[in-house]
């Protein structure tokens, strides 16, 4: 099922080639669990160890952080519509295990205008 935040991942991916190191400096390994009306209907994982992105859970690693959010609020968050930090406290950006690694992560979500 495609949905409107695949295009993140692709851009995330695109960045990643672009820039090896600085994804490997973030150090950790995300999990995203995308919803469509309140169901995970789709994962990604980035793993920013060994610069790596890709569909579905996390294979041979351990998972730093588990983000769930819907497919809708993180196009916002990441056209600058929705601040990460207002969606999280609003419960719409639910965050388990390393909180603090999530931080790293906002300039790679930050997609600009190419969505």
């Amino acid at each position: 099922m495609a949905l409107s935040s695949d295009a993140i991942f692709e851009k995330i991916i695109d960045g990643i080639k672009d820039n090896e190191a600085k994804a490997k400096a973030v150090n950790g390994v995300f999990l995203f669990k995308i919803t469509k009306d309140g169901k995970v209907t789709k994962e990604w994982t980035l793993d920013l160890k060994s610069a790596k992105v890709y569909e579905g859970p996390a294979k041979d690693t351990k998972v730093d952080t588990t983000l769930t959010v819907s497919d809708e609020d993180l196009v916002d968050i990441a056209l600058g519509k929705l601040n990460s930090q207002a969606a999280f406290l609003k419960g719409k950006l639910k965050v388990a295990g390393n909180i603090m690694l999530t931080q790293k992560l906002v300039p790679l979500l930050k997609a600009g205008p190419k969505l």
